[in-house]
Formats: C-alpha cells, structure tokens, sequence
C-alpha cells in the first residue's frame, strides 16, 4: 500500500465489481462469535478506487461478502463521525488505520483524534518514503520517532503500529533496518503489522521474523504470492498460511488483514481471499 492514484481503468472496473457486489447482503451473515477469536480482515487499499466514489457502497459490499474488520487506508470524502456510523450500522470493526509516518510525526493530534473517534485500536504507519530511509541512522531517528509517537498513542488509548513493505528486509550499511526498528522501538509503544507478501519477497521465512518477538506482531497482512514473485489471492499461491498461522510464534497475531495490491478485479478478489481466510480461522 503506497498511495490512493487511479487510472481510468481502475475507477471503471471497480464500478462495474461494486455492482454486482450488490449480490451480498449483510443479512446473510452469521453473528460473530467468541470475543477472542480472530475474524476476517481486509485492508480496504485492496478496493480503493470503489471507496474513492462510494464509501457506504464499498464498505456494505466487504460487509456483506463476509468481512467483520476493515482496515483503512483513507477515509474517502467522509468524516470520522460518519465512519464509525457505517461500521456500526454494519457491525463492523475496525482495528486499525494506516496514515503517514511524516503526518504522524510533525502534526499527530488530528490523526489521533479521528482514530479515537472512528473506534480504532491501532494507528499503523503504511511505510516510509525514499528519501526517509537512506540511512541506518534514518531507520534510528524514525525509531526515535515512533517511541515518540507511541507514547501519544498511549496517552490516548490507542497503540502505535509499523507496517513492513521489502526494503526493510535489504542490508544497509551492514545493518538489516528491520532488525534496528524493532530493537530501537519500545515494545511498550510500538507494534508491528507483519506484511507476510514483502517478508516472502524479501527472500525471508516469515516464521522467523514472527520469531524474532512474538508478542510485538499483533496484525498481518495476509498476502498471497504466485509461482513468479506476483502478488495472488489468498489461496491460490505458495505462501502455506495455515502452517503460519497455526505457528505458536503467530500467537500474538490478533487482526489478520487480506490485501491485494493490484487485483484485475478488486471485488472477485476480495471474495476469493475471504473464503481462503475464512477457512483457516474456523
């Protein structure tokens, strides 16, 4: 997940999957079950050019298909009052948000405020950009940063989390930036959302990353990879989720995300990774 630009393309054939997603009705739904048990997620990024033109279809659409967490990655044209109204009125949940680490660091108390107010758990930092991470000593001061952020975070009932993408994974200077984020954070503030796509892209085995601090992984991205290094549905790549998810160092893990960056049709998509998801946690 980088950013919200459509294509043409993009915005006409999410419209084309939004209309026959009308088939789903969240009356079809069972009622959640359990207050510890981990339910489907997706990270809304997967459909973005549905909610850039119709925040309530789009979330009713995910609601009905199967979904009971969302994570966002914007809010569309809507205000955090009329958010939380939609996830209520569909009895959904929303764990967590992603939002931008330099939005986050120089100006966070609207963030937070809209986090709060949406009913978020977890404030997630999407990623870092380029120019941000040049430097080992970059990766320290964002560390610096996020300690910083999550004690904020603290002091408003909420948790500061860190989402991966590959390069974190890449050798810098001798150093692996991944490694200084997570010794350089403090695990009283600051969390981590494991993005199992980028770890298997990295050339890592996502089991040991998870390994590496159990209790610090609280969310993944659940997302799949073909024969060829492409991103895939749940379920129809090489990534086995089951062995994962039933790991014990993937206990920690308590929101488990679908994502699919660039799906040829976003809401097939979405359903295919629902059932695969869905599966696994029954």
């Amino acid at each position: 997940m980088k950013n919200f630009s459509l294509s043409r393309r993009e915005m006409l054939g999410s419209s084309a999957a939004l209309g026959l997603s009308t088939l789903f009705t969240p009356s079809i739904l069972p009622a959640a079950t359990g207050t510890n048990k981990r339910l489907p997620g997706i990270q809304l990024y997967t459909v973005r050019a549905s909610m850039a033109m119709d925040v309530p279809g789009t979330l009713r659409a995910i609601a009905g298909i199967g979904y009971r967490e969302v994570e966002f990655a914007g809010y569309g044209d809507h205000s955090a009052q009329q958010i939380r109204r939609l996830l209520d009125n569909l009895d959904l949940k929303s764990p967590s948000s992603h939002m931008d680490a330099r939005q986050l660091r120089d100006n966070s108390r609207p963030l937070l405020d809209t986090a709060a107010e949406v009913g978020h758990d977890y404030v997630t930092i999407a990623w870092l950009s380029p120019e941000d991470r040049q430097t080992i000593d970059d990766y320290k001061r964002w560390a610096n940063s996020f300690n910083q952020i999550g004690e904020l975070c603290r002091k408003n009932d909420l948790r500061l989390a860190y989402h991966n993408h590959d390069f974190e994974f890449m050798s810098l200077g001798g150093q692996v930036p991944f490694d200084v984020l997570l010794d350089e954070t403090d695990p009283a503030l600051v969390d981590f959302e494991l993005d199992f796509f980028w770890v298997r892209k990295a050339g890592q085995d996502i089991t040991q990353v998870l390994g590496k601090a159990p209790d610090r992984f609280t969310m993944a991205h659940i997302k799949d990879m073909d024969a060829q290094g492409d991103m895939a549905d749940v379920g129809s790549g090489v990534i086995d989720f089951g062995k994962i998810l039933d790991s014990k160092v993937a206990s920690g893990l308590r929101h488990l995300f679908v994502e699919h960056d660039q799906p040829s049709d976003p809401f097939k998509s979405v359903a295919i990774s629902h059932l695969a998801l869905a599966s696994l946690l029954d």
